[in-house]
């Protein structure tokens, strides 16, 4: 499982990828840097959630119905 230092840099790292396309796309006019910003922020808050959802996920063993 991963850390939660290695969480916190991956879902920084796609933010900043978010502010880094939004400066490129007031700096070139072009949306295609906001939107690539965007995506790779979609991918590093896919595992995160992965991550944190694996981590609340009830045992198998320990269900009672």
């Amino acid at each position: 499982m991963a850390t939660k230092q290695h969480l916190f840099r991956l879902y920084g790292a796609g933010l900043a990828c978010t502010l880094a396309g939004a400066w490129l796309t007031e700096v070139s006019g072009s949306f295609l840097p906001l939107a690539l910003g965007a995506s790779v922020t979609l991918m590093c808050t896919f595992q995160v959630v992965k991550s944190i959802r694996a981590k609340r996920a009830p045992r198998s063993g320990s269900r009672q119905d």
